[in-house]
Formats: structure tokens, sequence, C-alpha cells
């Protein structure tokens, strides 16, 4: 690893691996002992984000999202999160499906949202797999697939996700995209609960009572 010494270094020489890696280090580092001086991080983010590094796009698109350092501004966040995510960055990706989503610092968009959802999904981020499944399950951006909604909930399920876990047994327990199965249905209704969903328990309680 390299010392903070050859970070600034390399980061005076202009290398926006180390610019990012710098400030990255202040901002998060386990031997930091002041508070973080966001507006000073937040500078060094840009100059490597403008440089194209798509760690400090996405960041720097934190930043403005919550206002680290900056004022928050939305819009600021959708387009940095945009240019960390054309890059391939899977996180970005999901907060951009979120955003086209809810029309948060840009217009609703719900086909784009399943395009850039699919994107973190596909990479394997449980939060965009069940983000995308709902939006399959409910028919927004395109066309109703109960079929595909309850293949990427499985997936998020399988990687932890409680809410996918519950929508999994709802699907079972409506035959949304699978067959009828109160087995299948306890079975992860179960899961969920255990993983702390609150509705996951109020209907295993109800088909306890059946």
């Amino acid at each position: 690893m390299e010392t903070t010494r050859v970070l600034e270094r390399r980061a005076a020489q202009g290398d926006t691996d180390s610019i990012f890696r710098l400030r990255y280090r202040r901002a998060f580092g386990r031997h930091r002992v002041k508070p973080t001086d966001w507006t000073a991080v937040v500078e060094l983010w840009r100059r490597a984000a403008e440089a194209g590094h798509p760690r400090a796009q996405f960041y720097l698109a934190t930043c403005y999202d919550f206002g680290r350092g900056v004022a928050v501004d939305a819009a600021l966040a959708v387009r940095w999160y945009r240019r960390a995510a054309e890059q391939g960055h899977d996180v970005a990706a999901y907060n951009l499906g979120l955003c086209l989503r809810d029309g948060i610092g840009t217009r609703k968009n719900a086909p784009a949202a399943r395009q850039w959802l699919r994107r973190a999904a596909e990479a394997g981020d449980a939060g965009a797999a069940r983000d995308l499944g709902v939006l399959l399950h409910e028919g927004r951006g395109g066309a109703r697939d109960d079929v595909r909604a309850v293949q990427w909930y499985r997936l998020a399920a399988r990687l932890g996700d409680a809410k996918a876990r519950h929508n999994l047994g709802l699907c079972y327990l409506e035959g949304a995209g699978v067959a009828l199965s109160r087995r299948w249905a306890k079975y992860w209704l179960s899961q969920a609960a255990a993983a702390g969903h609150p509705n996951a328990r109020l209907v295993l309680e109800r088909l306890a009572a059946r």
C-alpha cells in the first residue's frame, strides 16, 4: 500500500487515481483524527472526476446527493452518477436507476430506470435486483412480467435481501410468476422474518391462523 507521501507526490503530478485515493483516505481512513474537511475532499474528487475517474465521479455524486462539502444538488448528483455509471460503476448505475425511477434530479423515466437497475443487478447488486423485480412486477417502464420479476427477486433473496425474500414469498403465495406453493411461500417469508422484515411476520401469523 502506498504511503500518504507517495500519494501526495503522485497527486501533485496530476495522477487522477492518486488524487482520488488521497482524498478517500483522508475522508474515511482509519487513522483519521480530525473531522473530515469535506470542502477540500470535494475539490480534489472533482479534479479526479473531471479527468474521468469513475470512483471519484461516484463519490462526488454522493457529496451532491447528501450535501457533504457542497449544497445538496440532485441534478448534479444525477450528472455524476450517470458519468460513473457509463464507465461501469455498479453502485452509480443503481443510484442512477433510482433517481430515474423516482424523478430525483431528473425527469421520471421508468424504462431507463429498468436499464440502469438491470446493469447493477447483473453485477450482483441485491438492492438493484430487488428493485428491478418490483418494476417488472408492477409493469412500470414496460410490460408487467412476473416471471422475470421472480428471477430477480430470487437472485436478491439468495444474496440476503430481506425485502426480496418477502416479495418472493408473496409471489409463491399468490402464484405470481411461479406455481402456487404454500410451502415455498412459508419458506421465503420465514427467511424474510428472520432477517427482520416486519410484514413477513404478519403474513406468517395469518397463514398459521388459517
